[in-house]
C-alpha cells in the first residue's frame, strides 16, 4: 500500500527526513536525482538513528559506531549488512512509500 509521506520540495540533500509511516520510522534521502526510502535502522545493532548521521554522496553513516551505507542499494560500504528499502513513487510533487500489509516483519 502507497503512503503519503512528504512534499518532495521538503527532502533535504543534506540529510535525512525521518518520517512516520504505518507505526514505523523511514528515513527519506534525496540521493541523485531520485528519492529514497530505508527504515531508520542501521543493521548493525538496530539503533534507529539513521536520520541523524552524516549524509554525503548517497551514503548515510550511522552516528552510533560509524557503519556506512550507499541509501541507492542499501549496501554497506564499509562492514556488512542492507538497510531496509521501501519503493517511492514521486507524483505531482508528493512522495509516496509503498509498504506492505506485512510490515512490521516482526
Amino acid at each position: 500500500m502507497k503512503h503519503f509521506a512528504a512534499n518532495s520540495d521538503d527532502i533535504s540533500a543534506r540529510r535525512g527526513t525521518r518520517v512516520y509511516l504505518q507505526g514505523e520510522e523511514i528515513v527519506l534521502f534525496k540521493a541523485e536525482d531520485r528519492i529514497v526510502a530505508v527504515l531508520n535502522m542501521c543493521p548493525h545493532q538496530k539503533f534507529q538513528k539513521l536520520h541523524d548521521g552524516m549524509y554525503e554522496n548517497g551514503v548515510i553513516t550511522c552516528p552510533m559506531h560509524g557503519w556506512s551505507y550507499d541509501v541507492r542499494t542499501g549496501f554497506s560500504t564499509n562492514a556488512s549488512g542492507k538497510l531496509k528499502q521501501f519503493p517511492v513513487e514521486i507524483s505531482n510533487g508528493k512522495v509516496f512509500v509503498e509498504i506492505d500489509d506485512a510490515f512490521p516483519f516482526s
